[in-house]
């Protein structure tokens, strides 16, 4: 059920917009295009590890790392080994698209991104679970992340591979970001979570 000021913002014409409570933390990267820039260079292994970081904004936000220490590193090192493949994929699957795709994965709490800085094994990293929104872009992929939850490192199975864990989000009050796109809370009633702004 909407507020009263919820209703009044709808029944005075305006265009309502609506905005959830600020409770996980968010971050956003926008990624170079892999495809153009290997097609530019003739070598199929450019950047083998990944495509590089062009943009970042609240990173830190997430993991423990400097924002200006991660503009031309390459994202994959900032990926939990155990979802590296899965994000390659996703990756693939964004530049080969135009649509919005969604993935849940997992990154470093602590990125080895500075060289002579401690260096915390995979083994004793924690993860941060992250939700992500992706889209491709002219000049690259853009890459909106939701923390959902910090999780202890996974175990390893009989062949020495991290086992990627399912996990659940820490709370279940807040909309997914797949929600988010997916719901108009102004032809809907509006969740609990959402209120108008002025």
């Amino acid at each position: 059920m909407l507020s009263a000021r919820d209703r009044r913002g709808t029944e005075n014409g305006r265009n309502s917009m609506y905005r959830t409570r600020n409770r996980q933390a968010k971050a956003a990267f926008i990624l170079e295009n892999q495809q153009t820039l290997t097609e530019a260079n003739d070598s199929p292994d450019a950047h083998v590890t990944g495509p590089l970081i062009m943009f970042s904004t609240n990173a830190n936000h997430l993991i423990e790392a400097d924002m200006s220490d991660l503009i031309s590193f390459p994202f994959l090192k900032l990926v939990a080994p155990e979802d590296v493949l899965c994000v390659t994929n996703f990756c693939d699957k964004l530049i080969g698209s135009t649509d919005v795709q969604f993935e849940r994965f997992s990154l470093l709490y602590q990125p080895h991104v500075i060289d002579g800085d401690i260096v915390v094994s995979d083994e004793d990293n924690q993860r941060v679970v992250v939700e992500c929104l992706g889209s491709a872009v002219k000049d690259g992929v853009v890459l909106l992340l939701r923390k959902l939850c910090i999780a202890p490192p996974p175990k390893r199975d009989t062949m020495g591979n991290f086992i990627r864990a399912t996990i659940a989000p820490d709370s279940d009050d807040g909309l997914s970001l797949f929600d988010l796109l997916s719901d108009d809370p102004s032809t809907s009633e509006a969740p609990d979570c959402w209120s108008l702004m002025d």
